[in-house]
Formats: C-alpha cells, sequence, structure tokens
C-alpha cells in the first residue's frame, strides 16, 4: 500500500478536506463531482467506534470510504491484501460480502498519516436487532456458509494470517484475569456509586459474576483449543453485521466487516450465529425454532459435532469478558463516560447469553452437562 501524505500539507485526519485528498490521490474521485457525507447514528454518534464512514460516489454508484482513526486497530500491511483474497473465495461460492474497491495502483487499501482507508462499495439494505423468522433463517444459511468457507481456506492463508495476529485495544487480554478483575475488585466499586453509570457498571459486572460458575467449569475446553477447531475466523457475526434486503426481504444482502480476520476457535463463528439467529421476534418458541434449524442444519453440514452446541455460549461470553471489563474501568477509573458503552454493553449481554445457553441445555440435553449460572 502506497501513502502520499508527505507530498501534501497536512490537514486533520478524518476532515472532509483530508478525506476528499485521499479519495482523489488513491481512486480518482473528483471532489467536484461528489462531496463525501460523514455516516452518522442519528445524526450525531458515528456508526463505528474506531473509523469514520463516508458516503461517496465513485463509478456512478455509492460507495462507504472508511478510514481508521484509531491507528492502535490498524492491522499490519499484510492483512489488507490477505483480507482481499479471502473475501474473493467468499464471494466465489456466493456467500455475499463487498469487496473493497482496488486503488488506482491496485491495492485493496491505502495509507494516509499513518491510518489506513478504503473504498466499499454501499449495499443497500438494513441489520435488524429483532429480526423475522425468515430472516433468522437467512442468518443461520449465511452464517454456516461463510464458515464452510472459512474452514476450507488453503493452509498458506491460514498459516499467514495466523502470522499477523489482532491488536490489542483492552487493557487485560486474558479473560480469565479480566473476569477475576472485574468481579472481585470493580463490581464493589461500581456498587459504591450512585449515579447513572455506576448503574451500567453494576448491570454489567453482575451479568459476568453471574456467568462465573459457567466460564470456570467451561474454561479446560476454552482454553486449549483443538488443533481442528483453530480456523480463519470471521469473530463477530453480530447482527450489525448482516445486512438484509432493501424493504425487509428475509435474504442475506451482505455479511459486513472482516477486520477481526484472525485464526482462532471456529466455533466462536457459529456462536455468534446463534445468537444473531436467536435475536428473533414471537418468544421463547420462536427462539427454540432457531436453535433447532441452527443445531439441525450445522450437524447435518458437518460444521457441529452434536454436544458442541453446550460450548458455543461460554465461548461467547468469554471472549467478550475483556471487551467488558475495560469498557467498566472506562467508566468507574478513567471517567471515559461515552454514550457508545450502552450500546456495546447491550450486544455483549452476559444475561441474555445465560438465558441462550439454558435453552441450548434444554432443548439439546447432553450427558456431560457443565454446570448452569
Amino acid at each position: 500500500m502506497t501513502d502520499h501524505h508527505s507530498r501534501r500539507p497536512t490537514v486533520t485526519a478524518g476532515s472532509i478536506e483530508w478525506v476528499d485528498d485521499v479519495l482523489s490521490t488513491h481512486w480518482g474521485v473528483r471532489r467536484e463531482s461528489s462531496r463525501p457525507v460523514p455516516l452518522t447514528n442519528g445524526g450525531e454518534a458515528p456508526l463505528s467506534h474506531t473509523a469514520a464512514l463516508w458516503r461517496t460516489v465513485h463509478g456512478g454508484r455509492d460507495h462507504v470510504f472508511k478510514v481508521q482513526l484509531n491507528t492502535d486497530a490498524v492491522r499490519d500491511a499484510r492483512f489488507y491484501p490477505l483480507k482481499q483474497r479471502i473475501l474473493q473465495r467468499c464471494l466465489q461460492v456466493g456467500v455475499p460480502v463487498p469487496l473493497a474497491v482496488p486503488t488506482t495502483a491496485g491495492e485493496p487499501a491505502a495509507w494516509r498519516d499513518g491510518h489506513v482507508c478504503e473504498l466499499i462499495p454501499l449495499v443497500a439494505g438494513t441489520a435488524s436487532a429483532h429480526s423475522t423468522a425468515a430472516q433468522a433463517r437467512a442468518v443461520i444459511t449465511t452464517g454456516l456458509g461463510l464458515r464452510a468457507v472459512l474452514d476450507g481456506l488453503p493452509p498458506e492463508q491460514v498459516a499467514q494470517l495466523a502470522s499477523i495476529g489482532l491488536p490489542a485495544l483492552v487493557d487485560e487480554a486474558d479473560w480469565l484475569r479480566a473476569l477475576d478483575d472485574g468481579v472481585d475488585r470493580l463490581l464493589p466499586s461500581a456498587r459504591s456509586r450512585d449515579d447513572s453509570w455506576g448503574r451500567v457498571a453494576v448491570e454489567a459486572l453482575e451479568g459476568l459474576s453471574d456467568a462465573r460458575p459457567l466460564l470456570l467449569a467451561a474454561r479446560p475446553s476454552l482454553m486449549e483449543v483443538p488443533a481442528e477447531r483453530l480456523r480463519v475466523i470471521h469473530g463477530d457475526l453480530h447482527h450489525h453485521h448482516f445486512l438484509f434486503g432493501a424493504g425487509g426481504r428475509p435474504e442475506v444482502a451482505a455479511v459486513l466487516d472482516f477486520d477481526n480476520l484472525t485464526v482462532g476457535d471456529r466455533l466462536l463463528d457459529l456462536a455468534w450465529v446463534v445468537e444473531t439467529s436467536a435475536r428473533v421476534r414471537g418468544g421463547a418458541g420462536a427462539r427454540q425454532a432457531a436453535l433447532s434449524a441452527f443445531r439441525s442444519r450445522a450437524v447435518g453440514q458437518g460444521l457441529l459435532a452434536p454436544g458442541e452446541e453446550r460450548l458455543l455460549m461460554p465461548l461467547l461470553i468469554a471472549r467478550a469478558v475483556p471487551v467488558v471489563v475495560d469498557i467498566a474501568k472506562d467508566i468507574l477509573e478513567r471517567d471515559l463516560l461515552s454514550p457508545a458503552w450502552t450500546g456495546y454493553l447491550e450486544l455483549l449481554d452476559t444475561r441474555r447469553r445465560l438465558a441462550l445457553h439454558r435453552l441450548l441445555s434444554s432443548t439439546f440435553p447432553d450427558e456431560t452437562e457443565l454446570p448452569e449460572d
């Protein structure tokens, strides 16, 4: 990837002038033909906590210009061509993913002032926190299709991605140490506060306390991942990253955000698919139907072994623990009170996942039972 920032006057990264210049330099987008418009949530908060997103026109159609403003989240330069090759493979077998537009130099991304920039076609569609039954089935179909593609990637791509790794964006990445810190130290501190942010922290940390017995019982399976479960994973298949067709049609129009591609426990992607499909309207009966459909299809396609469904929620909760604890530290210790925290904590809600684990356990009983929360 190229970086031409030394050739031009310095402007603030993420400003309209900066975005205009990057688009013009690396993609040939003429400033007079398309003025980028920032994408926000309700006109205020940005759609992404770490990246700025702009809507622009390229080649006569709408695109999203994405710049990673948090330089700590930028991946190694080798990552972006590799991600592009993996997404091309997804498209070849019918998994809908938006493929980054190459720069005028033929590269999948461009660098400017230490920030990585991508231009991605805008997909017409919407995400849904509470899907219909048909949409839940579409999540299962697409999620399992993606998992099958990632399971079949060439060994050399797996090895290359394993050598890149993920950036550490939390104080304590080890979920067990973070869990102990959150429950034993931060939770009493949160309970001593008498304000709305203290109550937000208490709710999140009490959820971790509730999950602690389950996580400790599952610890051997979570800490020592068998070689056959180590594969390339998306790692973040929550409901914001499944776009349904325009007009509420049930098909998945696109799976988004492959920035966290890494090598890890392949069951994590399946856990996300379970949770996302279980965000279905219609109460417990509809959720149970979604779980049954997921298990039947995943087992039938050889993507899930019978009994592995009982590891899915412990794995998903453990993965979220360091993030939840870091947000609690932002609230209680750093006095960083971002409106984004409540959205993240809802997305990672431990108690919802514990309820889903109970439903999985009761629907598919297994002789080797993990203790309930």
